[in-house]
């Protein structure tokens, strides 16, 4: 009897020490704790991974941007904005990232501080219905880049669903980060 207490005291200690190192793992592991910050991305950046750009923007009227792309990683829709720094990209971009993100996200031209691009930037309604919502419910800043991260989620791919995993998922795969 006290064989079987000791064996299953130490099953539970091990399950508990895997447990408790796995998550340690994980917050070790993310991107977007500051490590990055010095880090200067570019468009080639992305180069060898499976994103797509489809669309570059016109970025002169939105402050200190160098360039700003639309496109494509796993069936997903992502906007990426290249800065100067990681410091341009926090006090030039922030405003301009919260006006395209999260629920109240502006998807009206007429009301967008910066036009371009905001047709990309909703999507119509589920099932016929008529009413655009936003795409993008989150963003990131890693490095010089600003990425606006999308919700949707596609039944043909298996993996994130958060916004923000939905921007790991595509950003741990940069070269500079491995």
């Amino acid at each position: 009897m006290i064989n079987k207490i000791i064996l299953n005291l130490m099953f539970l200690t091990l399950f508990i020490a895997c447990s408790s190192s796995g998550n340690d793992q994980n917050i070790q592991d993310d991107i977007f704790d500051g490590t990055y910050d010095n880090i200067i991305f570019s468009k080639t950046s992305f180069d060898g991974l499976e994103f797509k750009f489809s669309k570059k923007y016109d970025v002169s009227e939105l402050p200190d941007a160098l360039e700003a792309h639309y496109g494509f990683f796993q069936r997903r829709e992502f906007e990426i904005r290249f800065y100067p720094s990681n410091e341009i990209a926090k006090s030039s971009g922030i405003f301009f990232a919260e006006e395209a993100t999260g629920e109240d996200a502006i998807i009206k031209k007429s009301d967008a501080s910066w036009k371009e691009g905001i047709k990309d930037r909703m999507t119509s309604g589920a099932f016929g219905n008529k009413k655009n919502t936003p795409k993008y419910m989150d963003y990131v800043i890693l490095g010089n880049m600003i990425v606006l991260c999308p919700i949707e989620i596609s039944s043909s791919e298996i993996g994130a669903t958060e916004p923000l995993d939905n921007c790991r998922l595509l950003l741990s795969k940069l070269p500079e980060l491995n």
